[in-house]
């Protein structure tokens, strides 16, 4: 349990640091002179108190962070402020918008680390295919269309997003996990590409449940203020997720069945998950709405955001999905780089995203979702477009744009999903949105699967770049979310 110690001889800073704090970060009582404790703050415990001996005087502060598996890293941002305090007004880049308090925090730390677990089993397929089809047999069309049977696997997202309007979030998001670990133990031993192919659509079907559960737990639970901040920091560990899986595509080189012991740790991810998933809480909007008498529970979806949305999310996937899924492939056969050499490229150029997430999360949070997204899908656009038509260094400047500056989105058009559809029918529209992500990656991998023929992608992906640009235009024509509580932007909920 961390302890910070300051000693004081200015009268003056004494005065000012004896008075109970009420920043973004802790909100103070007095329990007694010279004894402070917290009513409010993302701490489970903070003891704030003055001993003076012989003329000195010492302040000690007591204290534990209220977020599971993360607090070690959490506290090294909070540890100065902790000690000093904010300034009524200061709002650090790193901090969200709301001082979040002991149940927020909770339910971050549990969702970042079951974001860990999403983006591993997610991750696998998309980073390993190319080395799968070096083992059982298979090309690039070959590869492209398993991954576009697998995202019929959007049949049991939306099955697993309705169902949890229905029956809660924590357990489907709990479920989705589990069985998508199962599936890929599975992918592990298949003898074929098809038996790839189907474990596949199970796993990446049910791990795209939980992507959209997990922002919905955020988007219920946290302040007005704060929620594209929360939904942006999932994909962190999300991405880290991702990146344990990068850290062993060099080793997928030496043997052609390497890629198979990678699929198994599947196994102590999904025991990750079980824990996890059961301390987590079930959302206090959830249990408020799913007591209301069915009589008076009238939430309807908005059929004009549901299109809007819809289209947006066919437009930016249909470009998205082959530039992510196929980008292995492209670096190892058409710019021949090792297998080593597309971890540390991947990692390299993708890492710095968290500063596209933070600034969007900020732009998005304090000033407006559509401009943050706008700016970002930009960056996705142009960046990406590049990163395939050109080698050598410039190619890595064009995927570090991409990435850093495309990073914007996710806060932005992320937190807009859950915040435009009511309590009990959340799940069921981000269920049909993943649809038409799915219809529109589904169209994305054919079209390079039949016109990529010769390893050259550039014109292909320049052309399909026309999707997030029109999803840049579709943003504007949904309201404004930024600080507006759910409750006002559903009226009905």
């Amino acid at each position: 349990m961390p302890i910070l110690r300051t000693v004081i001889t200015d009268p003056a800073e004494l005065e000012r640091r004896s008075a109970p704090r009420d920043d973004l970060m802790v909100r103070e009582f007095e329990v007694e002179p010279g004894v402070l404790a917290a009513d409010d703050g993302p701490f489970s415990r903070w003891d704030r108190r003055f001993t003076t001996t012989d003329g000195v005087t010492v302040e000690t502060i007591d204290y534990q962070l209220a977020v599971p598996h993360w607090g070690w890293l959490v506290g090294l941002l909070l540890r100065r402020p902790v000690r000093t305090g904010l300034a009524p007004d200061q709002k650090p880049a790193w901090c969200p918008s709301d001082r979040l308090g002991r149940r927020e925090a909770n339910i971050l730390g549990l969702c970042a680390t079951l974001a860990v677990v999403a983006g591993f089993l997610g991750g696998l397929i998309g980073q390993t295919i190319t080395y799968i089809a070096a083992d059982l047999g298979g090309t690039t069309a070959t590869q492209a269309n398993s991954l576009t049977v697998i995202r019929i696997g959007a049949v049991l997202t939306f099955a697993a997003t309705a169902l949890a309007d229905q029956r809660g979030r924590r357990p489907l998001l709990r479920a989705c996990l589990v069985i998508a670990g199962l599936a890929c133990l599975v992918t592990a031993i298949a003898p074929d590409f098809a038996t790839v192919t189907g474990s596949q659509l199970v796993a990446r079907g049910l791990v795209a449940g939980a992507a959209y559960l997990i922002p919905i737990i955020c988007a219920e639970e946290l302040p007005a203020g704060s929620r594209a901040y929360a939904i942006g920091l999932m994909a962190l560990p999300g991405g880290l997720g991702v990146g344990i899986v990068l850290w062993f595509v060099p080793f997928l080189d030496a043997a052609d069945w390497a890629w198979r012991p990678l699929f198994v740790l599947a196994l102590p991810a999904l025991i990750v998950a079980i824990l996890t998933a059961r301390r987590l809480p079930e959302t206090a909007r959830f249990e408020h709405d799913d007591h209301v008498p069915a009589e008076h529970a009238h939430q309807h979806m908005r059929p004009s955001r549901l299109v809007v949305l819809a289209a947006g999310m066919f437009f930016l996937n249909i470009f998205t999905a082959p530039t992510q899924q196929l980008q292995t492939d492209y670096l190892r056969n058409t710019r021949g780089l090792s297998s080593t050499a597309v971890a540390i490229f991947i990692l390299a150029t993708n890492t710095w995203g968290f500063i596209g997430i933070f600034a969007g999360a900020k732009l998005a949070d304090r000033s407006s979702r559509r401009r943050a997204a706008t700016i970002g899908l930009l960056g996705l656009a142009i960046g990406n477009t590049a990163m395939f038509c050109i080698g050598g260094p410039p190619m890595w400047v064009a995927s570090l744009v991409g990435s850093m500056v495309g990073a914007a989105v996710v806060p932005s058009l992320g937190a807009l999903l859950p915040e435009l559809f009511p309590t009990l029918r959340r799940g069921a529209a981000n269920g049909l949105l993943n649809g038409a992500a799915v219809i529109g990656s589904m169209t994305g991998l054919y079209i390079v699967g039949q016109v990529v023929t010769d390893g050259i992608y550039g014109p292909t992906v320049a052309a399909l770049a026309l999707g997030p640009l029109i999803v840049a235009g579709l943003v504007w024509r949904l309201p404004e979310t930024a600080g507006v509580e759910l409750e006002a932007l559903n009226p009905d909920d």
